[in-house]
């Protein structure tokens, strides 16, 4: 009996040691006011020779062992994925000025082991031990895809687990890319299931085209400028017209500054949101508009302190608990990286774009049929849902159910009822293109309850209306 009751330990050990790494756990994570019901693990990742990404993992609180993998990615780029986490769909919620972690009831993690990458190297607690930033999108895909092998290796249980990516904005980039390399590994991901997109960047020039009309139509635009653009720039047609090219043609680039500066007083990721937000900071608002309008040539917009000063409190929370020392040594961050950013201005400024749409990889993945999932809140100006709708359009799939129906709506059932949620189109090859009606671009952060219902539906192959159950 003794004998085996050491076998017993023995091969329980050798277990452990082939499972999660102990180093990487968790265990007291500063300013937690509840007990968590499920594990997390904080460390490193191997992209590359001398590329380091940062990851945190959140197990599931329902049934870690069975539930599937979750990569979550931020956009950017440039901005980081603890955004996501710690804003937006994860468990840990920040408030009190950086000094406590209240529960999301709304995480992700109640039905899924949910991965958050900082990608590339420079952004958020990632580095490069060459201190060369400069990266392209395929890089980018590369290194992600790279790191992810180091995953499975740390983390052998979850390899030929279902796996999906999602994430928002950028990502739009960084997912398909990343499932292109995915598909072509059977051996290591014979499970992948599908990709979900939020207001992804999925073709970037068209995004410009879309959004004087979505300005004009959301009553930010007059008349006579809305008619001056289209007779003088776009042959009296402006839903056809290259708007993305006007920006260098010196006879409208004016006109079309002109429509666009019509949220310069307004919130551009949400047109109905009450926080605004200082334009010059690091903060991941400012930064991917920084980046929208280094794209076209434009100037930084300068702060106006009257239309600006943010009216919600709390705005840098997540920037100062992640800088908090003891958050860092429970995260396990060496001390010698510099401070945590939202966003990184250096790989922002560095950064190469070489896929302006991913119709290609979208194609791609279609043909290997895999799920596609591409939402977007419907009050976004950032990446508008125009675009994207525009974009589903030119992959010429036939779209599905009622035909003479522009969209269906889908509902969120709740404890307080049912809702309108959104509206949704289904196409052949498994794409389905949702808004989140009311949502600007961060959408688990602005609609936390309909998104959640969403992925949950999405990755479990049910009606985007039925209701949670776990």
């Amino acid at each position: 009996m003794k004998l085996l009751s050491i076998l017993f330990i023995f091969v329980s050990s050798y277990s452990f040691c082939l499972a999660a790494p102990a180093t990487d756990k968790v265990n007291d994570l500063p300013g937690l006011t509840f007990t968590p019901d499920f594990f997390h693990y904080s460390g490193y990742l191997r992209a590359w020779t001398d590329k380091y990404l940062h990851y945190w993992l959140t197990e599931s609180s329902r049934a870690p062992t069975q539930d599937p993998l979750v990569l979550w990615l931020n956009g950017g780029p440039g901005c980081s994925s603890l955004d996501g986490l710690i804003e937006e769909l994860g468990p840990f919620h920040v408030k009190d000025f950086g000094n406590s972690i209240y529960y999301n009831e709304y995480a992700w993690n109640k039905f899924a082991n949910v991965l958050f990458l900082e990608s590339p190297a420079g952004v958020g607690y990632s580095y490069s031990t060459n201190f060369n930033l400069t990266v392209s999108d395929d890089e980018v895909s590369l290194h992600n895809y790279m790191a992810l092998l180091d995953f499975l290796s740390k983390f052998p249980e979850y390899k030929g687990r279902d796996f999906w990516i999602t994430g928002e904005s950028y990502a739009g980039v960084y997912i398909p890319t990343l499932a292109v390399r995915i598909l072509n590994d059977k051996k290591n991901f014979p499970n992948f299931k599908g990709v979900a997109i939020g207001n992804g960047a999925l073709n970037f020039p068209n995004n410009y085209n879309t959004m004087v009309p979505f300005y004009y139509y959301h009553a930010l635009v007059r008349d006579d400028l809305y008619n001056d653009i289209a007779r003088n720039c776009c042959n009296n047609n402006i839903g056809t017209c290259d708007i993305y090219s006007k920006f260098f043609d010196p006879n409208c680039r004016d006109k079309v500054i002109n429509a666009l500066d019509g949220t310069n007083e307004l919130n551009m990721y949400n047109l109905y949101d009450v926080c605004y937000y200082n334009p010059t900071t690091n903060l991941k608002k400012a930064f991917i508009e920084r980046q929208m309008r280094i794209a076209v040539g434009l100037p930084a917009r300068k702060h106006n302190a009257a239309t600006t000063v943010p009216l919600c409190a709390q705005t840098n929370n997540t920037h100062v608990y992640l800088n908090r020392a003891d958050v860092r040594k429970s995260l396990h961050i060496p001390s010698s990286l510099p401070a945590w950013e939202e966003c990184s201005d250096q790989v922002g400024k560095n950064y190469v774009v070489t896929h302006f749409n991913v119709i290609p990889e979208f194609q791609t993945m279609i043909a290997a049929g895999i799920k596609i999932l591409v939402y977007n809140g419907d009050v976004d100006t950032a990446c508008n849902s125009i675009m994207n709708q525009q974009f589903l359009t030119s992959l010429n799939l036939t779209v599905l159910g009622e035909q003479e129906k522009v969209n269906e709506a889908w509902h969120y059932s709740g404890q307080t009822g049912t809702a309108v949620a959104g509206f949704q189109t289904k196409f052949a090859g498994n794409v389905d293109f949702l808004t989140v009606r009311g949502s600007g671009h961060f959408v688990p952060e602005d609609k936390p309850k309909e998104s959640q219902q969403m992925i949950f539906n999405f990755i479990n192959n049910k009606d985007y209306s039925t209701p949670i159950q776990l």
